[in-house]
């Protein structure tokens, strides 16, 4: 326990280190990280008030949620004896999962002696962004649904038809996308306790994310070829990425985010594929967001701010600005946007990127 601790601990010392020295090198393409607070362990999720965190003792990570307005530090109990996972912020406390032989469950916990089991599985687990009121989970009843709880007023709504597949996404007012068969797979949309099919042309439709407004997604042309497409109520379909056989995903490679959606295309300027990142507004206007000739993905975005990975460090793209280089990036690495201001974390220590 001690050795895994300390390996967590210098590698956040590490990429500090790394942190000053890139904004050293670059001054004037380099935000500055300002140190906001640290934890004993593994930062997993944060929100403007409070931080998921794991250390690992007995070989086995145990959660913990720190409060930075009180002061108050929770463990959350383990009454299972497997391991916890997917672990996320709620409005309430937390959800995680357990994916083991023996046991595939959901777990909600509010700060109750014992968290509160729930029927699912967490791959495909999702909280709404913001208020983090609204969490889905794939559940069997028989034939696979989501499961769309409330945390506020502990209510569960049974969503589909019992063929939901892949990724869904739920927003901040409990609305949920998400793709059915049987083939060819669509799109459908639960909004105010109804279900509406947003595609219908023999395509197959798949991992749908929405942020209330667009709902983008990845439609399969051929059994090799793929594009991302948008969906609103106003424009039906329109086409941000070309039919190509080079493989995306949700977030990475497409993400929406009030009204704007960040995106990816790929290139081969030498013979060697990369992806640059692009941006739709509102208004419909495309523009580019990371520089051409290097291979870039999709960390984190709001409203026309993305954050992105490029060659080993963490950018912030603005409109009309050019992107600031944030830090080395490393696999564990989180960005949030709370309250107006960009915040990352890595390890232990979470930061404010001040520009």
């Amino acid at each position: 326990m001690q050795t895994v601790a300390a390996h967590r601990k210098a590698r956040g010392f590490a990429l500090v280190l790394c942190v000053l020295a890139a904004a050293t090198a670059f001054p004037s393409k380099a935000a500055h990280l300002e140190y906001v607070t640290g934890v004993d362990g593994t930062i997993t999720d944060v929100t403007s008030q409070r931080i998921l965190f794991f250390v690992v003792e007995d070989g086995r990570p145990v959660l913990r949620v720190y409060n930075r307005v009180t002061g108050s530090l929770r463990t959350v109990p383990d009454q299972t004896g497997h391991t916890p996972g997917y672990e996320k912020l709620t409005a309430r406390g937390i959800v995680y999962g357990v994916t083991e032989d023996d046991e595939n469950s959901v777990y909600e916990w509010n700060g109750g002696t014992a968290p509160i089991w729930n029927d699912g599985t967490p791959r495909g687990m999702f909280v709404s962004p913001n208020n983090k009121r609204y969490v889905i989970w794939p559940t069997w009843r028989p034939g696979r649904y989501l499961n769309l709880r409330d945390v506020q007023d502990y209510k569960d709504t049974l969503i589909g038809s019992g063929k939901v597949i892949d990724t869904a996404d739920v927003t901040d007012s409990g609305e949920v996308v998400f793709s059915e068969g049987p083939a060819p797979y669509n799109i459908f949309r639960y909004r105010n306790g109804q279900t509406v099919q947003l595609t219908n042309d023999g395509s197959h439709h798949f991992n749908p994310l929405t942020d209330g407004i667009n709902v983008v997604y990845r439609k399969q042309v051929t059994d090799s070829s793929w594009r991302i497409v948008m969906y609103n109520d106003t424009l039906g379909e329109v086409v941000l990425r070309d039919t190509s056989s080079d493989y995306f995903s949700p977030h990475l490679d497409y993400f929406p985010s009030n009204g704007w959606v960040a995106f990816t295309r790929p290139a081969v300027p030498t013979g060697t594929s990369y992806r640059r990142i692009y941006q739709r507004s509102p208004s419909g206007q495309v523009t580019t967001v990371s520089p051409a000739g290097v291979d870039a993905y999709i960390l984190a975005a709001w409203s026309g701010q993305v954050m992105y990975v490029s060659k080993g460090y963490l950018y912030l793209a603005r409109p009309g600005a050019t992107p600031v280089l944030v830090a080395p990036y490393a696999e564990g690495t989180g960005s949030a946007y709370l309250q107006g201001v960009w915040y990352v974390h890595f390890g232990g220590g979470l930061y404010r990127v001040a520009l």
